[in-house]
């Protein structure tokens, strides 16, 4: 795919821009599949025609894709492969993270995995979700009350009802709650993620 020419910063003549193979984008539009048109809804876009591929996951024949096994090589296998097939990256439902490379930015690299389960840190591993160890204070704690009245031997710590009013956007407002699901998140916004498989 040949991008329109762009003029290069110091330089008067415009220089055309390709995309490598192996290189990965978020595309907005509608995907379908090639191989049954009739089943196509509105408004979709047949990507592998444009050499792109939907990073999915899927297993292919080396010969067919060989520029990007070239690329890539077995890096996003997971050892159900055949000799002459190798798989694609499979981005479905996950964010990108950049290789922490010499940087402490990823504290837990060394616990990353490839799709095969071997242990590893390279391009193409995998890291599950999780949530910041972390610890709450409490300066002035609730009023002791006791189940048994104040001759009770075992004292509680009396919590307010207004802990859980629906949640709220306001993360600094200590009367509400926020949302809670299956997972952490960030806010988010679903796309496709394409690979380039030719020049």
């Amino acid at each position: 795919m040949i991008l329109p020419q762009l003029p290069i910063p110091g330089n008067l003549h415009p220089m055309p821009v390709s995309m490598p193979v192996g290189a990965v984008i978020a595309f907005a539009g509608k995907i379908t599949d090639p191989v049954d048109p009739d089943k196509q809804p509105d408004y979709t876009t047949v990507v592998e025609s444009q050499g792109w591929l939907v990073c999915n996951g899927k297993t292919v024949r080396i010969a067919d894709y060989s520029m990007l096994y070239a690329v890539i090589g077995a890096q996003y296998n997971t050892g159900k492969e055949k000799e002459e097939e190798f798989s694609i990256p499979d981005y479905r439902g996950y964010f990108l993270r950049m290789v922490t490379m010499d940087t402490k930015n990823d504290p837990d690299a060394k616990e990353r995995k490839l799709p095969d389960k071997r242990k590893s840190d390279e391009v193409g591993s995998i890291q599950e979700d999780a949530l910041q160890w972390h610890q709450h204070k409490y300066d002035r704690p609730g009023k002791p009350v006791s189940p048994a009245g104040d001759k009770g031997a075992n004292a509680v710590i009396e919590v307010k009802e207004d802990l859980t009013k629906e949640p709220t956007d306001i993360m600094d407002d200590k009367e509400n709650t926020v949302r809670c699901s299956t997972e952490t998140r960030a806010k988010n916004i679903y796309v496709y993620y394409l690979i380039k498989f030719t020049i």
